[in-house]
């Protein structure tokens, strides 16, 4: 191990150890804060060696393809019949010497190609710290682009994972088969297989990119209500979940949300938690539009992880008062709509005890306290773990008929899908629990988090009709 690098390891290691005391020491805003800025240090230093491995390989094959790419052109120079002035014509840099001419210019493209791959991985090991600079109403250039960054280095990593996968499984085996197996192609075309993970890195954030920044999807389901009373009308629920407002989720975004939300003229409105990654001082201006939402049975919020992750949570409480939505801080409201009574209930999120703020912490019973049999019972529960926690609990499950969750961003990005249906007891969409008669709806959310990237049709608005 080189000087250097011990230097490196050790200034790092302080780091760590500097904010780890700093984080005992605080509570509140304060330690949250700290706890983002040490998950993002921690990401970024365990990143520094899938970066290295990245670069590796990506510099290998830039070297060899421009290797090629010389000593192909070259040699067609030395054979041919044509003048160095006419030849020297038809080159993009001509001189009296268009050998050397050629050399430099793939000599400079190789400059350029290494510099551009470098100034890559340096915009997505710092896309995290976006969340403390240069925020506002809209997402600022530099930090969008970062953060698009992170989804396509995702990619790239998992692509030349599976690249070498196959190289160094087929080569285990290269010695018991004939010469031109497989692995003789794969070592012939190494170059070209990862670039071509490189390439497909970059395709899947411009596709990514492309969903998020059209509007989203309006996804209709209809649910029977059993309670329901046969001689009054239906009752209509928008959902919006995972909205995060943040450093790639503007005023412009929310606006255009609320304008779709409205359009629907549902006659309740419920806010399924995640609604921002920040405090309110940064991000007021781009959630102000949620004051506009509009429906005859009121707008609903339960808070969602990510409120006591990244901002003050009583903040984002005094914030939605004031925008006439009703904060189902472990609460509920009994309401009447199309001569239906009903009776909305919201849990704080299950990371809430763990984030130590005084006060909250998810409590299912008292949040259905009042819910009674002769009501419709709607609970507002972020993370569809909750909603497993309700029908596997005999006493909770009987007073409700439906869940509204959200959370998994329906694995938000493609490689993530087989990690949250691990992780969730649902994932997306509509569910029934036949030995409890309860419905649950999770969507994949109105938005993302973190790099602004979804899979196709992964953007909704979930308009939910219960019916007789």
């Amino acid at each position: 191990m080189n000087l250097k690098l011990k230097i490196a390891i050790i200034v790092i290691g302080f780091i760590h150890v500097s904010i780890a005391i700093a984080r005992k020491s605080t509570d509140g805003v304060a330690h949250h804060r700290l706890v983002r800025l040490h998950t993002i240090l921690i990401t970024s230093t365990a990143m520094l060696s899938a970066s290295y491995y990245i670069w590796k390989r990506v510099n290998f094959a830039i070297t060899k393809l421009f290797k090629t790419l010389k000593s192909e052109n070259e040699l067609p120079i030395a054979n041919s019949n044509e003048s160095e002035s006419d030849f020297a014509m038809n080159t993009l840099l001509p001189s009296p010497n268009p050998v050397g001419n050629r050399r430099l210019r793939l000599i400079c493209f190789q400059d350029i190609a290494q510099a551009l791959m470098m100034l890559f991985l340096f915009l997505s090991h710092i896309a995290m710290f976006f969340y403390y600079i240069f925020l506002g109403p809209e997402p600022n250039v530099i930090a969008i682009t970062s953060l698009s960054f992170i989804a396509a280095y995702a990619h790239i990593l998992i692509f030349l994972l599976i690249a070498d996968v196959l190289f160094y499984s087929t080569k285990l085996i290269h010695s018991k088969v004939a010469p031109n197996s497989v692995h003789t192609y794969l070592k012939e075309n190494r170059c070209y297989h990862i670039l071509l993970a490189l390439i497909l890195g970059f395709i899947f954030m411009f596709a990514g990119l492309y969903t998020t920044h059209t509007d989203p999807i309006v996804r209709s389901a209809s649910i029977p209500m059993k309670r329901f009373q046969s001689n009054s009308g239906n009752v209509s629920i928008a959902l919006l979940s995972d909205v995060h407002i943040g450093p790639s989720v503007g005023r412009t975004r929310i606006a255009k949300i609320v304008e779709l939300t409205n359009a629907l003229k549902p006659d309740i409105i419920a806010i399924a938690g995640d609604l921002a990654d920040g405090l309110v001082r940064d991000f007021h201006g781009a959630a102000e539009p949620l004051c506009n939402l509009k429906a005859p049975g009121g707008v609903y919020f339960a808070t969602g992880n990510h409120e006591y992750m990244h901002g003050n949570v009583t903040e984002w409480f005094w914030f939605l008062e004031n925008c006439n939505i009703t904060v189902l801080h472990n609460l509920n409201k009994h309401i009447t709509v199309n001569g239906q009574k009903l009776c909305v209930a919201g849990a704080d999120d299950l990371y809430a005890l763990r984030s130590n703020v005084p006060g909250h912490g998810m409590d299912l019973r008292k949040a259905l306290g009042t819910c009674n049999s002769d009501s419709t019972n709607i609970l507002l529960a972020h993370q569809p773990n909750a909603a497993k926690i309700v029908l596997s609990d005999s006493e909770l499950s009987k007073k409700v008929n439906l869940i509204l969750s959200g959370h998994t961003h329906g694995g938000q990005m493609y490689p993530f899908v087989p990690i949250v249906h691990l992780a969730n007891a649902f994932v997306r969409g509509q569910y029934y629990d036949k030995s409890t008669d309860t419905y649950v709806y999770v969507s994949a959310g109105v938005n993302y988090f973190g790099p602004p990237i979804k899979m196709f049709g992964s953007c909704e608005i979930i308009f939910i009709t219960m019916t007789q």
